[in-house]
């Protein structure tokens, strides 16, 4: 039976799933990156099916109660066997051979598990903290795939200590291009939120200094104005400094006549969850949320957000303007409607980086925004450019195992033309050393082949595959 039975997965899913196991070959610990709504829960249950039909078990870590929900649903989803859930006022059944687990109740538990074959880092730009550290180096012999969409500290510093292999997925110009990702057109308020004298706290702006330097009076209006102007009558979040802020604007919206509900991370969960589904049915138009919804919302019909919290996070900015990129079939396109800074800071969700265990560089290819009279942030250089250049960079951070390859196939290349010989020859000597996935592409790039061609070539020659 197929490991991905229960899901029919994306090509490019199915290649970072491959590629994974191909760098397990080498290094046990992986941490992979692919953008907000690329379906990164997808791939790791996909994985996680793979090791318990060979009879293993599997342990999934995660921060949040959503991402805890999520992971376990869709895991028993995909693998038809019921999940184990380990967290507070859960009853426990390590027997289970997939457990999802509260990062803090996992720490607490760690006697009453003894062995995993594979752990699954959810989120895992946090993996770093003690809590994660201590959960990892119990399980010394099992594999780790730690799974984000941005790769980085709020230092800005990577992940070269916790892991040792990196796989990268597709950018988000290429997932909006393939019809996976929707399309957004970035709004900016021309009185952006004041951040001058703000402090920095824990690598962000101190949430008490933006309050006090911005009056949420002033604000909301503005907020409303702009609601008005590029979304009205549209599904929309809202990103706020504080709670206090959050109660606000939602208070200000309903005032205007636009129906509005403030949640956090206090909210009890039932309401949490009702307020949610009064929002996907249509009969709440605004959710104000502080911390809540940086990570874990999935709701693909969500068409707006509005970002009124500065921040000097690339990583919270990339998760919350990503949350209005999922597709759905009554969505032509997303809105980002900010009122800060933080897209001349930190760019469009389509700024073309290069994302490694070392951290995040922009391309040499980084375009220049303008901001147009109506507002709307455009950039000036053509996409398809920046990313024929973003993909010469990223031969930049191949992994020396990469690099070995490569310099292995130029080598083939430079010997078939010395010698004249036609390419059928080259084909023969890849299938005979059946190198990794990302040569199987170079050669089927050179040839003018597709990258279906290059993953079935490359699939038939590997006894690990995922499918069986």
């Amino acid at each position: 039976m197929s490991a991905h039975r229960a899901y029919n997965l994306r090509p490019y899913q199915h290649t970072l799933i491959q590629t994974i196991f191909d760098r397990w070959r080498h290094n046990k610990r992986i941490m992979a990156q692919l953008p907000t709504g690329g379906g990164k829960t997808i791939v790791f249950s996909t994985i996680a099916d793979v090791f318990i039909r060979r009879g293993g078990s599997v342990l999934i870590l995660a921060h949040r109660e959503e991402l805890i929900a999520q992971a376990a649903s869709k895991v028993a989803a995909i693998t038809r066997s019921p999940i184990g859930i380990i967290k507070a006022g859960q009853p426990a059944n390590p027997s289970l051979p997939v457990q999802v687990a509260s990062v803090q109740s996992m720490f607490n538990r760690l006697a009453h598990y003894q062995k995993f074959d594979l752990i699954i880092i959810d989120e895992a730009h946090h993996s770093t903290a003690n809590t994660y550290r201590t959960i990892l180096d119990a399980y010394p012999q099992a594999y780790q795939l730690g799974v984000t969409a941005t790769p980085i500290r709020l230092d800005g510093s990577g992940f070269q200590d916790r892991f040792d292999d990196f796989v990268l997925g597709p950018t988000v110009t290429e997932l909006i291009e393939a019809g996976y990702l929707a399309p957004f057109r970035l709004f900016a308020d021309l009185h952006p939120m004041a951040t001058q004298g703000v402090k920095t706290q824990s690598g962000d702006f101190s949430a008490s200094d933006i309050a006090a330097a911005n009056d949420v009076v002033e604000l909301s209006g503005n907020l409303i104005q702009s609601y008005r102007q590029y979304a009205n009558g549209k599904q929309c979040v809202v990103f706020a400094i504080n709670i206090a802020h959050s109660v606000a604007i939602a208070a200000r919206y309903n005032q205007a006549g636009i129906s509005a509900y403030h949640l956090d991370g206090n909210t009890p969960d039932p309401e949490r969850k009702a307020a949610i589904a009064r929002f996907i049915q249509g009969e709440i138009k605004i959710l104000s949320n502080c911390g809540l919804f940086d990570e874990g919302l999935d709701i693909p019909a969500l068409e707006v957000v509005q970002i009124a919290k500065p921040t000097q996070s690339l990583t919270r900015w990339l998760q919350m303007v990503g949350r209005a990129l999922r597709i759905a079939d009554s969505k032509s396109h997303a809105i980002i409607i900010d009122h800060t800074q933080n897209w001349a800071i930190h760019g469009l969700p389509t700024r073309p980086r290069l994302w490694s265990l070392e951290g995040v560089k922009d391309t040499s290819a980084v375009p220049s925004l303008v901001r147009t009279a109506t507002g709307e942030v455009k950039a000036e250089k053509p996409e398809t450019i920046i990313l024929e250049q973003a993909h010469l960079a990223l031969r930049e951070i191949e992994s020396s195992l990469d690099r070995e390859w490569m310099a292995a196939y130029h080598d083939l290349v430079a010997r078939q033309m010395a010698k004249g010989y036609q390419p059928q020859w080259l084909y023969h000597r890849l299938a005979e050393l059946k190198p990794p996935l990302k040569i199987w592409e170079q050669f089927a790039s050179d040839r003018g082949y597709s990258s279906q061609w290059a993953w079935r070539q490359h699939q038939q020659r590997q006894p690990m595959a995922v499918a069986s």
